[in-house]
């Protein structure tokens, strides 16, 4: 009775492992299979606007990844270690010229703990290459100030200098009440909201297409929840390069 029990116990235990291994194989493959398709989608886009996709194994890190890491908002407390299954990576780039305007789109992505397992938590950047410009941070708020805590962050190539200096900028008063930003060099930061741009900005006041911006070591970027979706990129993209526009010397020639 004994070896028919230690059988059975091994046949179960058997049987369950070779479950185990097969939900693993069915559950590997499917994300093999979204992965491809992923590229495939991505790589479709990429032709469409000229650009070229750089996949996983290559170099997709953003331009500005030594100032913000990638999900960065997952980091800091002891919940949100907790909260991770996986680190943060740069999986796909996307690299274009838009208007004669160096761009570079890129996905990050980590797994997150949930309670039925792990679940992906994704993040896009948008960067477009300038010239050598102040830094500066310019967020649109909303409900009474939001968004401005993130604008008075220093930058990091701004507290990696000499002598860091970060200030609140007085933005002209058509604006003031929708826009928050803050700069290393306030004469330099006011000849960036010359008039064109002013009159930019308060139509963005009713469109929203603004993100929060910064600009940083020849990089205006803005960072994103979420995966890269086709035209919502370019409406980011658009509105980035449409307010750089206005600002006489900004456009880089060449990528970073």
């Amino acid at each position: 009775m004994t070896d028919s029990y230690e059988l059975n116990l091994l046949l179960l235990v058997a049987f369950l492992a070779a479950f185990v291994a097969l939900i693993y194989a069915l559950v590997r493959r499917g994300r093999k299979k979204a992965e491809r398709a992923r590229r495939a989608e991505l790589s479709e886009f990429a032709a469409s606007i000229g650009g070229t996709l750089v996949d996983e194994g290559d170099d997709t890190r953003p331009w500005s990844a030594d100032f913000e890491r990638a999900m960065d908002d997952e980091y800091g407390t002891l919940v949100k270690w907790l909260g991770r299954a996986s680190g943060a990576k740069f999986d796909y780039a996307l690299d274009f010229s838009r208007n004669g305007w160096q761009v570079r789109v890129t996905e990050a992505s980590m797994e997150l703990v949930s309670s039925v397992g792990t679940n992906t938590s994704y993040e896009m950047r948008v960067e477009v290459a300038t010239a050598d410009l102040v830094a500066l941070k310019i967020t649109q708020v909303r409900g009474g100030g939001l968004g401005s805590r993130w604008a008075g962050e220093m930058p990091v190539s701004v507290e990696r200098g000499d002598h860091p200096l970060w200030m609140p900028l007085r933005l002209p008063l058509s604006i003031s009440h929708a826009f928050v930003a803050y700069a290393s060099d306030l004469s330099e930061a006011a000849d960036f909201f010359n008039v064109d741009v002013v009159e930019w900005l308060l139509k963005q006041t009713k469109q929203h297409e603004l993100p929060n911006l910064c600009i940083e070591a020849g990089v205006a970027y803005c960072v994103v929840d979420g995966p890269i979706l086709p035209q919502f990129v370019m409406r980011k993209v658009d509105a980035i390069i449409d307010l750089l526009s206005l600002v006489p010397g900004s456009q880089r020639d060449v990528a970073v």
